[in-house]
């Protein structure tokens, strides 16, 4: 049967409005309560897993206690960033999703009971998602695997992205703030913590407020 024109173009929207799948991962699991912390490795998913082995060396520490790290100088590198969303734009014609992130360093070690990355970073990027739809958080924390590209001139480093990890509220601290902080003083004026109390093992949606600002 021949579709109308008409029946064509609501077809083509809806597919239009559907996430492309495993692009995103999502992670929502809180932490449980324990009088014992400590520290280890990062370890990928097993859906990220294929991604993380990808990158070289010296990709899989992106700064802080790591050493430096200038995400304006990694043209055509593959990466895998961590960063917190800041924008979100969503592009029907292009069938696609354009995130401004605001990167943050890590050194490859985080907490045992949750993600750690620092408080500082190296500057914004943007990361291009294949797909619309997708279930991306504002002021969530991200780790973007992809082919960087740029920057020229004025415009800020690009990832096309072929897999994001996704932390929502409660799945994340802030471990401290190391590194030089090369981060827009747009989003660091919106933090009301002194940088010396900036983690917390545990955080309510208060923690990331004082040092994000709201949703």
């Amino acid at each position: 049967m021949l579709l109308s024109a008409q029946g064509l173009r609501a077809s083509c929207a809806e597919q239009a409005d559907v996430a492309k799948p495993g692009v995103v991962e999502y992670i929502t699991g809180k932490p449980k309560r324990s009088d014992s912390l400590g520290t280890t490795s990062y370890e990928p998913s097993e859906k990220e897993r294929p991604f993380f082995k990808r990158l070289a060396k010296g990709e899989l520490a992106t700064g802080g206690l790591a050493g430096d790290y200038d995400i304006a100088k990694k043209d055509k590198t593959y990466v895998g960033w961590f960063g917190v969303v800041r924008e979100i734009k969503e592009d029907n014609e292009k069938d696609q999703t354009v995130l401004l992130v605001e990167h943050k360093y890590f050194d490859g070690l985080t907490d045992i009971h949750i993600l750690a990355v620092s408080f500082n970073g190296s500057g914004d990027f943007q990361a291009v998602v294949p797909g619309v739809g997708h279930k991306v958080r504002p002021l969530a924390l991200v780790k973007v695997y992809g082919v960087v590209t740029g920057p020229t001139g004025e415009s800020l480093p690009q990832v096309k992205a072929e897999f994001v990890r996704h932390w929502d509220w409660g799945t994340f601290t802030f471990l401290m703030a190391s590194g030089t902080q090369r981060g827009s003083e747009k989003w660091r004026k919106l933090n009301r913590v002194n940088l010396d109390d900036i983690y917390e093992p545990y955080p309510s949606d208060g923690y990331y407020e004082k040092r994000l600002g709201k949703r």
